[in-house]
């Protein structure tokens, strides 16, 4: 629906009442999906937004405040198919002063070896000059180049080798691709292809049932029963 015709009743942010009416800052508030039913919208002034420090080459989600253009874009999921409201959780002073105008981008703060390596794959041997719509930081850059050196992905002179070209075939971490490749090697690729999916998606192949009849710690119990002594990601093969 176009917004000049949405029938969206919003309030405009009040430093007095601190509360202004909009919408749910899930997963759905930050796209451009249309749900049907969506009245009520509850802005929380945060997100999950995943995040690599270059010093450290740890790559966590970290909880962390949303943008302008972010709180304007939940503002929109309520009332698209009729009247809705959205409601922010924080006051006029906080929107105005402490919220960025723009979220980061994405290759601004996650790892960027996979960029490297597509990038090298497609003939740009010089990726510090390459015109990034969004340029990343150097030192991310001269992290990843290092760490496709150290896989053999690269050689001596920052040249994709052969293994290198293998590895960009795969739409994964370097570090997963070089093990895939690598498993041929020691016939063991089947179950490093367990253990490379069941990294991809993380924890989230265990489920927590919502009736609570399962309680968080049996949940921790079932978990121990999977942990395989030997080596690390045992577990993963046994749970496939």
């Amino acid at each position: 629906m176009p917004t000049c015709q949405r029938s969206l009743r919003t309030k405009s942010l009040n430093p007095h009442r601190g509360l202004s009416e909009s919408g749910p800052g899930n997963k759905h508030s930050k796209t451009s999906l249309t749900i049907d039913g969506i009245t009520y919208v509850v802005d929380t002034d945060s997100q999950k937004m995943k995040s690599y420090d270059p010093r450290t080459g740890m790559q966590s989600l970290l909880v962390t405040p949303i943008s302008k253009a972010s709180a304007t874009q939940r503002l929109g999921q309520a009332g698209r198919t009729g009247p809705g409201k959205c409601y922010h959780l924080y006051t006029a002073h906080t929107y105005h002063n402490e919220l960025e105008e723009n979220t980061q981008p994405e290759i601004q703060r996650t790892d960027l070896a996979s960029v490297v390596l597509i990038l090298k794959s497609m003939g740009i041997e010089d990726v510090r000059s390459f015109d990034f719509m969004d340029p990343p930081a150097d030192e991310g850059l001269c992290q990843a180049l290092e760490l496709l050196f150290a896989l053999n992905a690269l050689n001596k002179k920052g040249e994709l080798t052969k293994l290198g070209r293998r590895m960009a075939e795969f739409p994964l971490d370097p570090m997963l691709s070089k093990t895939i490749v690598a498993s041929e090697k020691y016939r063991c690729t089947e179950e490093i292809l367990s253990i490379a999916a069941m990294l991809s998606v993380g924890n989230s192949i265990f489920y927590l049932p919502k009736d609570k009849k399962t309680s968080r710690q049996a949940l921790e119990e079932i978990k121990l029963k999977f942990i395989h002594l030997e080596f690390d990601h045992g577990g993963e093969v046994q749970i496939l």
